[in-house]
């Protein structure tokens, strides 16, 4: 009995265990010893094995913690031209491409990565950012609704300069205190530096 549930159990996908192989030690190069290690390793591996999604992606993250969004985005479009489903990599590249003011750039990316993982926060979370930047008072609070009920916290954008500047913004403040105030209370509310309504506790 024992070996026939073993029989039954379906083979390791050897593809998948390989590139999640090498780019997790992509990864850990990047950490440990820098960018241009993890390039080295990346290439090496690709030369023999193919090129892969994710090395290309896990190679564009490295790059991106380093500081350096150049070498970055050129290793993200290339992880996207591959995989367009892979969210992490549209994710990342949304992210740059909206540092470098494409909104709608950002906004095609940020849109892939809801479609992929709707019940993940970060693609809402951004998607509410860009409407808030435009003054979309109604597509920012639907977005908003959907990353606080997918977990996102608004005391991780206590600091962030745009997310201050809504709270005091007369089209999106309004929604911005409401929600935080359902979702997360006065005090989450008070480090947006967001001023409390009068009925507030």
């Amino acid at each position: 009995m024992v070996g026939l549930a073993a029989a039954e159990l379906a083979p390791p996908d050897y593809d998948r265990t390989l590139t999640e192989g090498a780019g997790a030690e992509v990864a850990r190069a990047g950490r440990e010893r820098g960018p241009d290690v993890a390039e080295t390793f990346a290439k090496r591996w690709m030369r023999t094995f193919g090129e892969s999604a994710r090395v290309l992606y896990e190679l564009g993250l490295v790059w991106r913690l380093a500081g350096d969004d150049a070498h970055a985005r050129r290793y993200l479009e290339s992880a996207v031209a591959l995989d367009p489903e892979l969210a992490a990599a549209r994710y990342d590249r949304g992210e740059i491409r909206l540092a470098a003011g494409d909104l709608p750039g950002a906004l095609e990316d940020f849109e892939a990565v809801t479609r992929l993982e709707p019940e993940a926060w970060p693609g809402w979370f951004r998607l509410a950012d860009l409407a808030g930047r435009s003054g979309d008072a109604k597509a920012f609070e639907a977005h908003l609704v959907r990353a606080l009920r997918c977990g996102f916290q608004a005391r991780a954008v206590a600091t962030d300069p745009t997310w201050r500047g809504f709270a005091s913004d007369p089209r999106i403040g309004p929604v911005l205190t409401r929600l935080v105030l359902v979702y997360q209370g006065t005090e989450a509310l008070q480090e947006l530096g967001a001023p409390l309504p009068d009925s507030a506790p």
